[in-house]
């Protein structure tokens, strides 16, 4: 809906969009005239409601002033038959209230346009009211109270002008039930006329607005039933047989050109089907773990378009890292944690659902990674789950520098790839578990002998193949702890193992990164050193020595180990080097143990 609204407001056509316009504004007519209509009649009802209530208003005020009035006839004549001054206290209480009640009423009585004379009649009955206080209520409690008497005479008197005054009221009260009917009349004739109004405006709209959509209807339909027709002939093999010619402006025109760029779909849909049994056929025939991420980055992005491609998983400390990059064709096999954009990427595993990020200027994740991925250019990204049944591998990402580059069809077809490429990866990790395995020892964790002699094997070939008359050499150090034989016997093989493991952490610890310490039997270490001549070979293993000594995995002991150096020159064989290491080891134990000796020293 939102995107039809958006094709409209755009100026955009399609089948319908004509119809779907002209209804719009038969809508919004039809919206203005209920409004129009229901502000009008609010209004009118509010007006003639307030009109009907004035009226009732003036009736309770006129009774109002009649009760004020018979509160102070109670308590004057209850106070002139018993002399009580507690009859003072209605009469007083009346008085104050005729005053109010008479300044109410000349107000409202003022309003009332239909009746002239009625302002003039309720100033009479007022004043009549306020003339029988002043002759007779007053004057009489003030006599009573100075100690006179009142005769039955001016009793009467006063009892005919308070009569005189009700039989005034009774009229009064007579015109203002007269003015409420009239008002309620009014009020109704209002209402039935309204009504009647915006019924009349609302069957003219409905009418032309069914007219213009009968209309509209027969112009799309006609269209479509000979488009319909040239379509049917395709079922016969008739694929020639032409679609009806159309203005490029006309609805059912765009559809014909729909058909054409379906077909191109289909055409591009070939494509990456055929790029979809590559992607599976290269990850079947991977052979490591760097191997399958790169394959899979490359293939991605060969599906989708896009300048850069991740995955991310979860690392040891349970965080999430960038494990493998495609950025503009170059593949980066690094781990880099993730910072701020971790809280998006739980938020994303939690929902379940793969997102697409259409527009980074609106939203993105929070993280310094993807705010230089903002600042570098990327402008939208697609992050699907990669999961098989019910186990989360991680996420592929994929990042555009164009804002609504990635569609809802690419990610249903990365979701349906996410549990091949999640096998791939599982069987490129194993593979690659299980050749660490082989290369490496049981015990200590470090290379293991096999990993040794391959190593220095390929070292001995790159030195083949250098015709550089300055290359550089390599070194071996050979080196063996000292009386292991007796240090098992003395302290149990549980302890000799620990020294074992212990002493290959350190070698780890002690040589450089390029550096390949290995076990190679026993209690016996080698370490390969690339580019290292001996003076350098004889410090690091110094190193290594004199840490082994300082450090020992309990305090009960001390271990040492003696070393031997050796430098690969022209003409040696792997044999041979190991040979003048070994010599060199043995003439260390020779010594006197815990030392380090050079090859050379043998030879001079």
């Amino acid at each position: 809906m939102r995107k039809m609204l958006s094709d409209l407001l755009g100026g955009r056509k399609f089948v319908g969009s004509g119809l779907i316009k002209m209804n719009i504004w038969f809508m919004l007519v039809f919206i203005l005239n209920v409004s129009l209509g229901f502000g009008y009649l609010v209004h009118t009802v509010k007006t003639d409601y307030q009109q009907v209530r004035q009226a009732a208003d003036l009736r309770i005020q006129l009774l109002s002033l009649e009760n004020a009035l018979v509160d102070q006839e109670t308590g004057q004549r209850g106070y002139l038959l018993t002399g009580n001054n507690e009859f003072l206290e209605p009469f007083d209480r009346g008085m104050q209230k005729y005053a109010e009640m008479s300044a109410i009423l000349l107000d409202g009585a003022a309003t009332v346009d239909e009746h002239p004379g009625f302002g003039t009649q309720i100033k009479a009955l007022i004043e009549m009211g306020s003339n029988w206080k002043i002759e007779y209520g007053d004057a009489q409690v003030r006599k009573v109270m100075s100690g006179g008497s009142i005769t039955e005479t001016e009793l009467l008197r006063s009892k005919r002008q308070f009569d005189e005054f009700r039989s005034e009221e009774a009229e009064a009260l007579k015109v203002v039930e007269r003015l409420r009917d009239e008002r309620r009349t009014t009020m109704l004739h209002n209402l039935t006329y309204l009504f009647a109004a915006v019924g009349c405006v609302f069957i003219v709209v409905q009418f032309f607005m069914l007219y213009f959509l009968q209309k509209g209807l027969t112009r799309i339909t006609l269209p479509i039933i000979q488009l319909d027709r040239a379509v049917a002939s395709y079922e016969s093999g008739n694929i020639r047989s032409k679609l009806p010619a159309y203005r490029e402006d006309n609805e059912i025109g765009r559809l014909v050109e729909n058909f054409r760029l379906m077909h191109e779909e289909m055409e591009r849909e070939k494509n990456v089907l055929t790029e979809t049994y590559r992607l599976i056929n290269m990850l079947n025939q991977t052979r490591g773990l760097d191997e399958a991420y790169q394959v899979t980055l490359e293939s991605i992005s060969s599906l989708v378009e896009c300048e850069r491609v991740s995955v991310i998983t979860q690392n040891e400390i349970r965080g999430f890292s960038i494990k493998a990059l495609l950025y503009r064709g170059a593949f980066t096999r690094q781990e880099t944690p993730l910072s701020g954009e971790e809280e998006d990427v739980y938020d994303l595993l939690r929902g379940g659902f793969s997102m697409i990020h259409a527009d980074w200027s609106k939203y993105r994740a929070k993280g310094s990674i993807t705010d230089q991925l903002f600042e570098s250019g990327i402008r939208s990204s697609m992050h699907i789950i990669l999961r098989k049944e019910a186990r989360i591998f991680g996420v592929l990402n994929l990042m555009s520098e164009k804002a609504d580059s990635f569609s809802q069809q690419d990610k249903e077809r990365l979701e349906l790839l996410a549990p091949m490429i999640v096998t791939a990866l599982d069987n490129a990790t194993e593979t690659t578990r299980i050749r660490a395995m082989a290369h490496h020892d049981g015990l200590t964790g470090i290379w293991n002998r096999r990993y040794f002699e391959e190593s220095l094997e390929n070292l001995m070939l790159s030195q083949e193949r250098d015709s550089d008359p300055d290359k550089q050499p390599f070194s071996l150090i050979l080196l063996d702890v000292d009386r292991f034989k007796l240090f098992n016997d003395t302290w149990g093989h549980s302890e000799g193992d620990l020294v074992l493991k212990h002493l290959a952490a350190l070698l780890e610890e002690c040589v450089r990164p390029e550096d390949i310490p290995a076990r190679f039997g026993g209690e016996e270490f080698a370490v390969l050193l690339p580019r290292t001549g001996t003076e350098e070979a004889k410090t690091i293993a110094e190193r290594i020595r004199g840490e082994l000594e300082a450090n020992s995995p309990s305090r009960q002991y001390k271990v040492t180990a003696s070393l031997g150096v050796a430098e690969w020159e022209d003409g040696f064989d792997r044999q041979r080097l190991i040979e003048f290491a070994d010599r060199a080891l043995y003439q260390a134990k020779e010594d006197g143990r815990n030392r380090v000796v050079d090859s050379r020293t043998l030879r001079a």
